[in-house]
C-alpha cells in the first residue's frame, strides 16, 4: 500500500526543481535518470519532514480541540469506509498514504515559499540584485561565466569577445538571460557594444571598424554563448599602448667606417 506514494514522492520533488529559486537555476545541469534521481532525493526528503510531522501529531494532538474532531486519520478512515468496503487494516493504511501524499505536496509547496522568501530577503525585495546573487553561486565554476557575471553586474567591466567567425565585439553584457529546463540562464547575453571589428585571416590581429560610441542610440547584440570563442577584459589604455607599438618605427641609419 505505502508503495503509492512514489508518484507523489516524484510530484513534490519535481515541483521544487520547477520552482525553487536554488534548484531551478541548475535544472539544465541536471539531465535523464540524474533529474529523475534529484527530483525522487528533493521528494523523499518532503516525505521524510511530511513523515515526522504526521507521526508527531498524531502522537501529541489530542483527539478533540473546543469540541473540534482533530484527528485525521480517523476522518479520513471514516470517509473510505462510508464510500467502500475494505478491511479495517487496508483502510487505515490508505488513509495514512493519502494523509501522507497531502502533506508532502504541503511540505514541498512550503519549501519553496522559504526559499524564495529567503532569496527576496538577501536581495532586499530586490528582484535583479536577488537573481545576481544566486548567479554568482551558480556560475562561479566556469571561468568564461564568471567573466560574464562579473561585467554583467558591473558597468565598469568591459569586454571583448571573439566569435567563432572572427568577428569581434567590444562592450558591456547588459543580461544574461533567463535559465530553462534544458539552457542555463547564459546560453545568450545581450551585449552593449562598443566597438567591433574581425580578426585578421592570417596573423589573427584584431582591426576594428566599427566605433558605436559616436551613435546617439541604445544598441543590444544578443550572442549565443556557444559562438564565442574568447573572451577577456578590454582595457582602452592598454588597447592604446598596443596600437603604438605596432606603429612602422623610423628605419635606423647605418655609417660607414669612412664617414660617407
Amino acid at each position: 500500500m505505502f508503495l503509492l506514494l512514489i508518484l507523489p514522492i516524484l510530484i513534490s520533488g519535481f515541483y521544487v526543481c520547477n520552482h525553487n529559486p536554488y534548484y531551478f537555476y541548475r535544472l539544465h545541469r541536471y539531465e535523464g535518470q540524474y533529474l529523475y534521481l534529484k527530483s525522487a532525493l528533493l521528494g523523499f526528503s518532503c516525505l521524510l519532514v511530511a513523515s515526522f510531522s504526521a507521526l508527531t501529531l498524531n502522537a501529541y494532538l489530542p483527539t478533540k480541540i473546543a469540541c473540534i474532531p482533530v484527528d485525521v486519520i480517523s476522518l479520513i478512515n471514516q470517509l473510505i469506509s462510508s464510500a467502500i468496503t475494505l478491511p479495517n487494516t487496508t483502510s487505515k493504511e490508505l488513509s495514512w498514504v493519502l494523509l501522507l501524499s497531502v502533506l508532502t505536496q504541503a511540505v514541498g509547496w512550503f519549501w519553496v515559499y522559504l526559499s524564495k522568501t529567503h532569496v527576496s530577503w538577501r536581495g532586499k525585495g530586490n528582484v535583479e540584485k536577488s537573481k545576481v546573487m544566486l548567479m554568482s553561486t551558480i556560475l562561479s565554476d566556469s571561468p568564461l561565466d564568471n567573466l560574464l557575471l562579473e561585467s554583467y553586474i558591473s558597468d565598469q567591466t568591459v569586454l571583448m569577445l571573439t566569435l567563432s567567425d572572427r568577428k569581434v565585439y567590444v562592450g558591456i553584457v547588459s543580461s544574461l538571460g533567463e535559465p530553462n529546463e534544458s539552457e542555463g540562464m547564459d546560453q545568450e547575453i545581450a551585449l552593449i557594444p562598443l566597438m567591433s571589428g574581425y580578426r585578421d585571416k592570417l596573423d589573427l590581429h584584431v582591426l576594428f571598424n566599427t566605433d558605436y560610441k559616436s551613435i546617439q542610440k541604445d544598441l543590444y547584440l544578443i550572442i549565443k554563448q556557444d559562438l564565442i570563442s574568447t573572451a577577456t577584459v578590454f582595457d582602452f589604455d592598454t588597447y592604446i599602448e598596443f596600437q603604438k607599438q605596432k606603429q612602422p618605427q623610423p628605419k635606423p641609419t647605418f655609417w660607414r667606417r669612412n664617414g660617407t
